[in-house]
């Protein structure tokens, strides 16, 4: 099965207007534990996002009073939740970005998928849970984490999450 970006974005979205300050944007990413907002105008249109990076380079420059306008990428590209993760981390790649919107039909933010989102997703449950593959795991007594079963030398367990 294929994943998609509306399966594994963020659904939550976090979002400042270009007129807010820099220092605020910097808030709210702290505050959320994020490393990006959404930049929207006053009818909630997508203007721009700031990163991160940007506040980071902005501090540099001293520019630590200025605005999200100053700072922001205005030129955003956004995908649709039913783009597959593979699809996303080239558009990712491609322009050089580590978030993207994520959009319905109507232009609409739905979500936010970072680079870490999508790179989770195509890493396998045996990478995940046991950082290993699923041939090193299967028939080697690792107990799933989920039903506490044995995981098999199929790799297999008794729910299935622990299974390739």
């Amino acid at each position: 099965m294929t994943l998609t970006v509306g399966q594994v974005a963020t659904k939550v979205v976090h979002v400042v207007k270009s007129s807010d300050t820099i220092r605020f944007a910097a808030q709210e990413m702290t505050k959320h534990n994020i490393g990006a907002l959404l930049v929207v105008d006053e009818k909630n249109v997508i203007v721009g996002i700031v990163t991160e990076r940007d506040v980071t380079k902005a501090l540099a420059l001293g520019l630590e009073n200025g605005l999200v306008k100053d700072i922001m990428t205005s030129s955003v590209l956004g995908v649709s939740e039913n783009v597959n993760v593979t699809e996303a981390l080239e558009v990712m790649l491609d322009h050089g970005f580590r978030h993207l919107p994520v959009v319905d039909k109507n232009g609409k933010a739905v979500g936010i998928v970072s680079i870490r989102d999508l790179v989770r997703a195509m890493i396998s449950p045996h990478e995940m849970r046991f950082r290993m593959s699923m041939e090193d795991v299967k028939g080697t007594s690792y107990i799933c984490p989920v039903c506490g079963h044995e995981i098999d030398e199929f790799g297999y367990c008794g729910c299935g999450t622990g299974s390739g």
